[in-house]
């Protein structure tokens, strides 16, 4: 065999070798797409969550969600007097329900506070005392990672006002389209009365409710209640108690901050 044909016969072979080369990038290619395929198949894919989804679970626990709380902006307004000085917080806009209670009752495998026969669901819940109220909330901030907390009474009517410095959030004449009184009982919420400007239901009447202000060894409640005429469902409005009695015109409202 002269030089040529061996020139001839390597060519050949490099070209047989490439050819080859092409054939097994190719047969790669199309194991690792097989591969991919069957894996996509046989595992299920994966729903992100969303912040939805999250809200649909609170709700489902605690009967609560981040539509049910009101923004209540930082601003001053003045108490017997005095100029206060408040930071921005979150309310909820109605009073703590049964239906918001009870799944706390629940959960503990604790007996439930009586509605005195005028129903639970959507009415405010009654007959809690302050230790009572101080257990409910620190449940809801566990199970939630909410920061809850009793309001003060500054923060209370603070928020009652929203930004008003007459008798009533609406004026000074009182109208029952905006409060529950002398009713003999209590009344859903909410219900046919008009929220404040800062979306807060009942906040005149209704219940009183119990607040994180003390004084001496009695804590104070604001608001009036069903059982109360109109003097004593204004914005300034106070009552107190020991911290161990209930009533049944007695209930709360919690924030977040």
């Amino acid at each position: 065999m002269n030089d040529l044909d061996n020139t001839l016969e390597i060519a050949q072979l490099k070209q047989k070798i490439s050819a080859l080369q092409q054939q097994l990038h190719y047969s790669h290619q199309r194991l690792a797409e097989c591969l991919k395929k069957h894996t996509l198949e046989a595992e299920p894919a994966i729903v992100p969550t969303t912040q939805k989804t999250v809200q649909n679970e609170v709700y489902a626990l605690v009967n609560i969600c981040d539509a049910n709380w009101s923004s209540i902006p930082a601003g001053i307004f003045y108490h017997a007097e005095q100029e206060i000085k408040l930071d921005a917080f979150e309310m909820l806009s109605t009073p703590i329900t049964f239906d918001m209670y009870d799944r706390f009752c629940a959960a503990n495998n604790q007996q439930p506070p009586g509605d005195n026969g005028w129903g639970r669901e959507n009415r405010p819940v009654i007959n809690v005392n302050y230790q009572n109220v101080i257990d409910y909330i620190d449940w809801l901030s566990e199970r939630t990672g909410w920061n809850c907390l009793l309001p003060s009474e500054q923060q209370w009517e603070y928020a009652c006002r929203a930004g008003s410095i007459t008798h009533y959030w609406y004026g000074d004449t009182p109208d029952p389209r905006m409060m529950v009184m002398g009713t003999g009982k209590t009344m859903p919420t909410p219900g046919s009365r008009l929220a404040n400007p800062w979306d807060l239901y009942d906040m005149h009447g209704n219940v009183w409710e119990w607040t994180s202000s003390c004084k001496t060894d009695e804590y104070i409640l604001c608001g009036g209640s069903w059982y109360n005429k109109a003097n004593w469902l204004t914005s300034s409005a106070r009552n107190i108690s020991y911290p161990n009695f209930c009533n049944n015109n007695w209930g709360f409202r919690i924030i977040r901050q």
